[in-house]
């Protein structure tokens, strides 16, 4: 039976949730207290942690960084339970190693979705190991190339995480998200043909078990939403929004690399000749934001 912590200082709110989830089948435990909210996760071993972030003692931010920080505990989801839906506290609690949102008052059938999600997201995360060690393989492959390219694959993939998390993108799709935006360039080991880097990097992956799902990340980084991109001359129907948040991201990092201060503007009037989705666009601004992501990750890029 998957249990599941509720961290909740409202008792009302919590016997409801902690109803609904019995009912369906969850071992629950409920916790009222921030500073008791690490030893409840250690001593119940949750599947997943419902964390409310106003609470006595600590409060959720803190209560989120220190169960991410330690070992015993940072793989277990945590879905932010909250009244607080402004885009500094979403930021906020994604820094500290939030997996989800759910807002109060919860909606029962996205509560069930969001904690069904989280328990595939945590059974998933031994069989992610070995994709990401690929991933980290070429990743090296490609620093020793350049160090250039290393950044830039590094740099797109971290913003495409970050924004296919804003527009809710999860579990399964999130981890090749990441995966497809570190390897969306693996062909420039080989040439920085623009046409020739692609079919380079099919050829270099197709012996691989995940090359099916991973195929259109590299085939597909260049296409545009109007059609005007290449190979294929894709439309936006036509690109699932994995892709089309790859597609973006990667035209952004590129606008990042000549110019930092100008890159947004680009982006932006490009939107406006419809090179690029305005959803992802505005995913993106939000990224952009949180001035603490985008030192870390010039800190990751730079080892």
């Amino acid at each position: 039976m998957d249990r599941v912590l509720i961290v909740d200082d409202n008792k009302l709110a919590v016997e409801i949730v902690d109803d609904l989830l019995t009912t369906w089948g969850y071992r629950t435990k409920i916790c009222g207290n921030g500073s008791e909210a690490f030893r409840c996760a250690l001593e119940f071993k949750p599947d997943v942690i419902l964390l409310d972030i106003m609470l006595p003692g600590m409060n959720g931010f803190a209560i989120c960084s220190k169960l991410k920080t330690d070992p015993a505990t940072q793989r277990i989801p945590i879905i932010i339970l909250t009244v607080l839906d402004n885009v500094e506290d979403r930021i906020n609690a994604l820094n500290m190693g939030a997996d989800a949102f759910l807002s109060k008052p919860v909606k029962y059938q996205e509560l069930r979705n969001r904690v069904e999600w989280a328990i595939r997201y945590k059974n998933s995360l031994d069989s992610m190991e070995p994709r990401e060690m690929v991933a980290e393989s070429y990743l090296k492959i490609m620093r020793g190339k350049s160090s250039r390219l290393y950044r830039h694959s590094v740099n797109v993939s971290r913003y495409c995480e970050r924004v296919g998390k804003i527009l809710y993108v999860m579990d399964e799709n999130l981890s090749r998200l990441v995966t497809g935006a570190c390897l969306h360039d693996v062909g420039r080991i080989v040439t920085d043909d623009p046409a020739g880097h692609i079919s380079a990097g099919l050829d270099i992956v197709s012996a691989l078990n995940m090359h099916p799902w991973l195929e259109p990340y590299i085939r597909s980084h260049h296409e545009k939403m109007n059609g005007e991109g290449f190979p294929d001359g894709l439309k936006a129907e036509q690109l699932p929004l994995n892709i089309r948040i790859l597609t973006e991201v990667n035209r952004f990092v590129e606008l990042m690399e000549e110019d930092e201060e100008s890159a947004v503007r680009k982006l932006g009037d490009e939107c406006g000749k419809q090179y690029w989705s305005t959803e992802v666009f505005k995913a993106l601004k939000l990224v952009l934001k949180d001035d603490d992501f985008k030192k870390k990750l010039s800190l990751t890029a730079e080892r």
